[in-house]
């Protein structure tokens, strides 16, 4: 094959159907870059987002209306170096890595930025930190770092059972929190084998409802309005806004401080940074058992499609892992 690869590619906004295997010419890595060898990688909201172009805000922020510039995406890495660029000094050929590299991962190779890499843990899988990479930095630094989580504190997490939700209850646990996962009746013993203290069906009970209250709640669902969720929140308290509804958002990003200022309440947007640091950070509690990776399906590079379309689905338990090598 020479210096020739597969990918799946997106040339233009749509579904999953649009999304084609071609063989393409491998990227050559810039001078802060490392040229990976994929081993797996993973679909999150973050690709389908992108592959379909919505919300439409998301275009003008990429300067890219009517066709998007980037045409494999991928974000979520591991894999083993194949190249290192010339200002590179954290990694050598024969390293094998994990991350978070934006866009590319859908391919044989793919190039990523050496701040968005971290080593693989020698006893952790290459599918387990493939998948870990934009859903784990995002439960984490939503639970340390968005929602202070302290020992003892009732944190309520609204979307347990996918992608961010199965690590933010493990890592929730490993913070000394009380846990109550919000999922359907039929994931309910995945979380709780998760660590949940507390599960509520969200078919048969609305936690905005029931009198209870949280010093922390982590949104990845946003099933609910401002005003309903306020209800559920402790006097003193953080809701952690992860998960994606527009209307909440520019109410939340324009008039956060206000519709929160007559308590000690308060409203948390925020997107997951990608750090070294984090990463480790990640590595190391799979590699000592703290967490695990949930993956529900694993499906080849060439069936990526079919992989976005069920993750669009919104029914995925944990993550969706795409095989590459």
């Amino acid at each position: 094959m020479g210096d020739k690869m597969q990918a799946m590619t997106s040339r233009e906004y749509g579904g999953p159907e649009i999304m084609k295997l071609e063989e393409l010419d491998r990227p050559v890595p810039k001078d802060d870059q490392v040229l990976i060898k994929v081993a797996y990688t993973s679909v999150n909201p973050f690709e389908w987002h992108h592959l379909r172009g919505e919300p439409w805000l998301m275009r003008m922020a990429n300067k890219a209306l009517l066709k998007p510039h980037v045409h494999i995406l991928g974000a979520d890495v591991s894999g083993v170096v194949e190249a290192v660029g010339a200002k590179v000094t954290r990694f050598n050929p024969g390293d094998e890595v994990f991350g978070d590299i934006g866009f590319g991962a859908f391919a044989q190779y793919a190039v990523g930025a050496e701040k968005k890499l971290a080593h693989k843990p020698n006893d952790v899988s290459f599918q387990d930190v493939g998948v870990v990479g934009i859903a784990g930095l995002t439960a984490l630094q939503a639970v340390r770092d968005w929602g202070e989580v302290k020992p003892g504190q009732k944190v309520l997490i609204n979307g347990a059972s996918g992608g961010v939700g199965t690590y933010a209850v493990q890592i929730a646990k490993v913070f000394g929190a009380e846990v109550t996962a919000v999922c359907s009746g039929k994931n309910a013993e995945l979380v709780k084998g998760l660590g949940a203290d507390h599960v509520i069906d969200y078919k048969k009970e609305d936690f905005t409802q029931n009198g209870k209250t949280y010093d922390v709640i982590i949104d990845l669902a946003a099933s609910r309005s401002i005003k309903e969720t306020k209800r559920a929140m402790a006097p003193v308290s953080r809701w952690v806004h992860v998960g994606f509804n527009f209307k909440n958002m520019i109410l939340g990003g324009l008039f956060g401080r206000w519709l929160f200022s007559d308590s000690g309440k308060s409203l948390v947007l925020k997107i997951a940074d990608v750090n070294v640091d984090d990463l480790t950070t990640l590595g190391d509690m799979l590699a000592s058992g703290k967490i695990r990776s949930v993956i529900d399906r694993t499906y080849e590079l060439k069936d990526t499609s079919i992989a976005v379309e069920y993750v669009e689905t919104m029914r995925a338990k944990g993550k969706v892992a795409i095989e590459v090598n």
